[in-house]
């Protein structure tokens, strides 16, 4: 899974496995959280994203290569979180413009993926996001190093590389990476801030739902033990 900005923490590396997911989910909600929520476990990392309490995007990912979305990703989640242990919880609270911009990188429109740096003019590149005011994450990286510009309507709202942990104005490592041949893109884009607003998966999904179902589940794979 990606390295994402770590903003303002509102909890680092909290012991989840007391937790439940829907009292987790219903607490950022109904505090108009804006930012984003990493449950992390050995094999497997889940992520929420939210903006001013809606939920705007879920992510469920383990090392199998399974990747699962919305309401299938948040039902994968909620079983991980019951069985097993070691998870933890980190909760970051970011800007609007920047949860955009994780949306984006997380579940936004694939513009290019893995595309060789070397076949792209990155000069024009640039100039069509500004042009074209999208809101979008660009990802440039090797194997062994990778950075993350953020736009805004056009505007960089800046960058993030390996080893920060939060936004920079500077380019840093961006520029180096760009000249070398063995570097890759990745472009997502999304929509505004204020469309995302419009979009709250808590509509579609009943968390209280999904979290019940996984119980049963989990104790009924128990009693036949």
């Amino acid at each position: 899974m990606l390295r994402l900005p770590k903003g303002t923490p509102l909890f680092e590396n909290l012991d989840a496995s007391e937790l439940q997911l829907d009292a987790v989910v219903t607490k950022l909600a109904h505090g108009c959280f804006t930012g984003y929520a990493s449950l992390t476990f050995s094999d497997a990392v889940g992520i929420l994203v939210f903006e001013s309490g809606k939920l705007i995007s879920v992510i469920f990912e383990n090392d199998k290569g399974c990747h699962l979305i919305d309401f299938e990703g948040m039902s994968a989640l909620a079983e991980k979180m019951l069985g097993s242990t070691g998870s933890t919880l980190n909760v970051y609270r970011l800007s609007s413009d920047l949860t955009m911009c994780i949306h984006a990188l997380l579940h936004g429109e694939a513009r290019y993926r893995a595309q060789d740096l070397t076949l792209i003019d990155i000069k024009a590149l640039l100039e069509r996001v500004k042009n074209e005011q999208m809101n979008c994450c660009l990802r440039i990286y090797t194997q062994e190093r990778s950075a993350m510009i953020f736009y805004k309507e056009g505007d960089p709202l800046g960058f993030f590389h390996d080893g920060s942990q939060e936004i920079e104005m500077s380019p840093g490592d961006s520029q180096q990476l760009t000249q070398d041949p063995a570097a890759k893109l990745d472009m997502y884009s999304t929509v505004s801030a204020d469309e995302l607003m419009t979009h709250d998966l808590l509509d579609i999904i009943n968390i209280g739902s999904v979290w019940k179902t996984a119980v049963n589940r989990y104790q009924n794979n128990l009693g036949n033990a």
